[in-house]
């Protein structure tokens, strides 16, 4: 299995609210219809300079992961409404191939 990571950086609450919600009501339910997801989940860390986030996403391989990517894999995939609202954002995502799991 691989872990797709991404990170960006929320400047209030309700900002990361809305994108929660926006995750939760299309991008997570797009990629669970991909052949080879596993899972996704959204993360928070709240430091000084704002709202930290970590979006990651499980796929069974890189083969089902460039179903979602859809060009250069390493390349963020950030709307230009969500870069709009966000501090900052990585524009490149970091692959992790899982060597162990308790599922």
């Amino acid at each position: 299995m691989i872990i797709r990571a991404w990170r960006c950086v929320a400047p209030t609450q309700q900002v990361v609210d809305d994108y929660v919600a926006h995750l939760e009501r299309s991008t997570f339910k797009e990629m669970a219809e991909l052949p080879g997801f596993v899972s996704a989940s959204i993360s928070k860390n709240v430091l000084a300079d704002g709202h930290h986030l970590l979006v990651m996403s499980v796929w069974e391989d890189m083969d089902a992961v460039q179903q979602f990517a859809k060009g250069a894999i390493d390349d963020a995939v950030v709307k230009p409404q969500t870069q709009a609202v966000l501090s900052s954002w990585d524009a490149k995502v970091e692959y992790f191939e899982v060597l162990g799991s308790s599922e």
